[in-house]
């Protein structure tokens, strides 16, 4: 039989448990650092794109220009999403909850973003302006994820496949082409939007793709046979008439 602990190590375990903080009960192998770099790092190219083309046009050195956007924006990325994810945490917010309750950590996180880096990069007379634009840009950016989220969620709730013989049952095949992607990152979801110019192709669309484009090629080719009979015909017959 195993031993069970003594009395004074079972006290020691449960004062464990009670003196850890209620967001770790809540969000035991949720980082917030890793998911705040990833951000980062996104941000960075996204300003180095924008700081090269923006150097191009505004500047003499473009790739200096382009060099500190990216670091501008991955600070702003990461400083942003890191102080999004610990005020989500404190104010106990998880996948559960309403979209509604992401709104004021989002503008609240936005906020003291934009007021601390506008006051480190640009100086103390950008802290408030940087805290207005920047609650804002969360607050309506918030509000737009949840507006397009709703509306990929209920696309796809729209587009799920039924059983046949049992109405009421849930179970769905994970195979089913429209299988619910409700825990597919957003990204993806946006690029199956019908919104978004681009789509994440399956396998099975991308070997319909390849093969309708190989007909093409087909027809084309016969096409060309085509026409290179007829000119071998026709010179054939401008041969005999020379004779």
């Amino acid at each position: 039989m195993a031993r069970k602990g003594t009395g004074r190590e079972n006290i020691k375990n449960v004062m464990a448990e009670t003196d850890q903080p209620s967001w770790r009960k809540l969000y035991p192998n949720e980082p917030v650092l890793i998911p705040a770099l990833k951000v980062g790092a996104w941000s960075g190219a996204s300003g180095f794109l924008v700081g090269g083309v923006g150097g191009i046009i505004r500047s003499p050195t473009p790739g200096l220009f382009a060099i500190a956007s990216s670091l501008q924006w991955a600070t702003l990325g990461t400083t942003y999403y890191a102080t999004r994810g610990v005020i989500l945490r404190a104010w106990q917010v998880d996948s559960s909850s309403p979209p509604q309750d992401r709104v004021y950590p989002s503008t609240l996180a936005g906020g003291m973003t934009g007021g601390t880096i506008g006051g480190l990069i640009r100086g103390r007379t950008n802290i408030i302006p940087g805290m207005i634009v920047f609650s804002l840009l969360g607050f309506a950016g918030q509000h737009i994820y949840n507006t397009l989220d709703a509306r990929q969620s209920s696309h796809t709730s729209l587009h799920q496949p039924r059983s046949n013989t049992n109405p009421s049952s849930s179970d769905v095949s994970p195979t089913a082409p429209h299988a619910s992607n409700a825990n597919q990152p957003f990204w993806k979801r946006a690029l199956d939007s019908k919104w978004s110019p681009m789509k994440i192709l399956s396998d099975e669309e991308y070997e319909k793709m390849l093969k309708q484009k190989l007909l093409r090629v087909e027809a084309e080719i016969a096409i060309l046979d085509e026409d290179i009979a007829k000119v071998q015909t026709q010179m054939e017959a401008e041969k005999r008439l020379k004779k």
